[in-house]
This record gives C-alpha cells, structure tokens and sequence, in this order.
C-alpha cells in the first residue's frame, strides 16, 4: 500500500512539473515572459529618439536644429535618407549634421526603416 501510494504522489509530482514547465515554454513561444524582438523599425525609432531627436522635430516634438521630418518619407527615398545619415555634407553643404559614421551599418537600415513610414 505504501509503495502504491509512493507511485501516485511521484506520478502527480511529475504531472505538476511538466504542466509549469510547458506553461513557461507557452509564455516564451507567445512573448509572455521573454521580452519580444523588436522590429527594425521599432528598433530605428528608440535609435531616432535617443539620438536624433534633440535637433530633428517630428510631428511637433523634437528639436529645431535640423529639419522637421514629419512625412519625410512622402517627399524622399531610401536611399536619399540612407546618405544624408551616412554623409550628410555631401547632400547638404555647410550642415551641422555629424556624418554617421558613429552608426553601425544596421542600425543606418533601422533608422531608414522608421524614416521610411513617416508618411
């Protein structure tokens, strides 16, 4: 009987275990408890507003050094936007404008990416 009784609490311990161990794989599959990837874009606007926005202006917040870009991408293209971040005195002599050359090339693609939906 005590053997009997041995088996059901070891089978129930186990039954408990892998329902929360399959619980937090659910939570990690579904972004539960693992923080989510963020996208390019999302990544590109976290890197515009940590390091653009203090002299870019979009949709009336930011500063008044640079150009606002609100809609910048109805009136420019990628590639346009990819070299005025990557050398901007080459489009725009005499700008204040840091050459970004202290991006990596991703995170030039992720800030392109936001840019680029700012219709």
């Amino acid at each position: 009987m005590i053997q009997h009784l041995h088996r059901i609490i070891l089978v129930a311990a186990l039954a408990l275990l892998a329902g929360a161990c399959s619980k937090e794989d659910g939570k990690a599959a579904a972004g539960g408890s693992l923080a989510p990837q963020a996208t390019p874009k999302q990544a590109g606007e976290k890197l515009f507003r940590e390091r653009c926005l203090e002299c870019h202006k979009i949709d009336g917040k930011g500063g008044v050094v640079g150009p606002d870009l609100t809609g910048i991408a109805a009136k420019r293209s990628r590639a346009f936007l990819e070299q005025v971040i990557r050398e901007p005195s080459k489009t725009y002599p005499g700008t204040v404008m840091p050459p970004g050359d202290n991006f990596s090339a991703q995170q030039i693609n992720q800030l392109v990416d936001y840019l680029s939906g700012l219709r």
